[in-house]
């Protein structure tokens, strides 16, 4: 059977859900619910949710600089379950295609110098290190500075109603 998954925009009445993957994914480096309530209502950008069978099962918070044309993959996560299902390709497909809805050059990212799955998806995307971030996370792990440059001649339609 195959699997369905819906996107939408993140309401602060999401934030349980949210905050749920969040700990699971991330642990001490997790932001608060104050983080959410600002990033889903008050935060240049936008805040999508991706569910499955009405459960939010990830989310993906983007950062929008329209000075720099840059957009920033701020947190891209996928509850455990449902990883391997392609959901992490999916979130990444919805920042490019917001990239190119916003006319917007590069799309920039942190990731985990340990986190190689992660790290995989990114550079399967086109991401490439451009620098490392030392003692980025909590336990002093290092974070590799990714980017990827878009070129505007198209994006999907699907965005545009989001």
């Amino acid at each position: 059977m195959k699997q369905e998954f819906a996107f939408r925009r993140a309401t602060v009445a999401d934030i349980s859900s949210i905050m749920e993957i969040e700990l699971i994914c991330f642990g001490q480096d997790s932001f608060s619910k104050r983080q959410f309530t600002y990033l889903i209502n008050r935060a240049q950008g936008c805040f999508l949710v991706v569910e499955s069978q009405g459960r939010i099962i990830g989310y993906l918070s983007l950062l929008i600089n329209k000075h720099v044309r840059r957009l920033r993959i701020y947190s891209l996560a996928v509850h455990p379950v449902f990883r391997g299902k392609g959901v992490g390709q999916l979130l990444m497909d919805q920042a490019v295609d917001v990239a190119y809805k916003e006319r917007l050059g590069e799309v920039t990212l942190e990731g985990n110098v340990s986190n190689l799955s992660a790290i995989h998806l990114y550079e399967k995307n086109g991401f490439e290190c451009a620098g490392t971030r030392k003692n980025y996370y909590h336990d002093g792990t290092d974070a590799h500075y990714m980017q990827k440059l878009v070129v505007n001649t198209s994006f999907n339609r699907q965005t545009e109603r989001l």
